[in-house]
């Protein structure tokens, strides 16, 4: 169970990916995140063929300020072999406002391992019942 100021109370965070975990706990441990929503509701778009289309990001982060950030995790290798950075310009330019302030997009050259396995052990210290879920 995760806690965050965000959350009327503690609750199970899904995600669908070790590299999803690793960001997860990297969020979860930061002072400045108040919210995390995984799967949030899709986001419509026009793709490069011109057909109508919907994304679904991994999660929406909330900080403290208010930001709210869009955020697509892919692995490296993913990102290169569809073009995704291409498909996700055309989902940024299509995410309204007042669902997020901006988009980032998460790979796994992005995200510091070591720092990822100090967060994971920091929370299982912390609040053992994530680590429980999780394992």
């Amino acid at each position: 169970m995760a806690m965050l100021p965000g959350f009327e109370r503690p609750r199970i965070i899904q995600f669908e990916s070790a590299l999803e975990y690793a960001f997860l706990c990297l969020m979860l441990v930061r002072e400045d995140v108040h919210h995390i929503w995984e799967q949030p509701t899709a986001v419509p778009y026009i793709d490069a063929g011109g057909q109508p289309v919907s994304h679904v990001f991994d999660f929406l982060v909330t900080k403290a300020c208010g930001e709210r950030i869009a955020v697509a995790i892919k692995p490296m290798e993913r990102v290169i072999g569809r073009n995704f950075v291409s498909e996700l310009e055309r989902v940024a330019a299509a995410t309204p406002k007042h669902f997020a302030d901006r988009v980032m997009l998460i790979t796994d050259r992005h995200l510091d391992r070591r720092a990822a396995a100090e967060a994971a052990r920091q929370l299982a210290r912390s609040r053992p019942a994530l680590t429980e879920v999780a394992a």
